[in-house]
């Protein structure tokens, strides 16, 4: 489990079993290939932004990327892949344990903004799909042609 931290909250990504992570694969594959390099760029500019480097401007341009290819999903499916997500992130609590950021289908943390629910799902999503695409080539026979259909 990876720990990261957004706002100045940290927060623990857990493990989506294997069942989930078909069924987050299956509602995101539209617009992963986008998502990846929107979310790469995002994370630069939110850093170029926290240094005071005055790069406002390219945060709110990653922003509108972003929206603009999440907006190309279903809202039924991007309310899966959300919620999918946040039932394995965890938040530190001040007392030093953590507490589940979706419990029993509920966000136990209604003031949490959007920018922190996409960055943890992107989180999520890196941390429990990045093998599934790494064994992809692998899968192949030596000299085969992957498949495009």
């Amino acid at each position: 489990m990876n720990e990261v931290e957004i706002q100045g909250t940290v927060y623990k990504i857990g493990k989506l079993n294997a069942f989930a992570q078909m069924y987050v694969l299956k509602r995101a594959a539209p617009v992963l290939g986008k998502l990846q390099g929107v979310l790469g760029t995002l994370q630069m500019a939110l850093d170029d932004a926290k240094l005071g480097d005055g790069k406002d401007a390219k945060l709110a341009e990653v922003l509108g990327s972003l929206g603009a290819t999440i907006g190309e999903l279903p809202d039924e499916s991007l309310e899966y892949v959300c919620n999918a997500a946040l039932d394995v992130v965890a938040m530190r609590q001040d007392g030093g344990g953590w507490a589940p950021v979706r419990s029993k289908g509920q966000l136990m943390y209604p003031d949490m903004d959007l920018l922190t629910m996409l960055s943890l799902t992107a989180h999520v999503l890196k941390d429990n799909l990045t093998t599934f695409f790494r064994a992809l080539p692998a899968l192949q026979t030596p000299g085969q042609e992957p498949k495009t259909t």
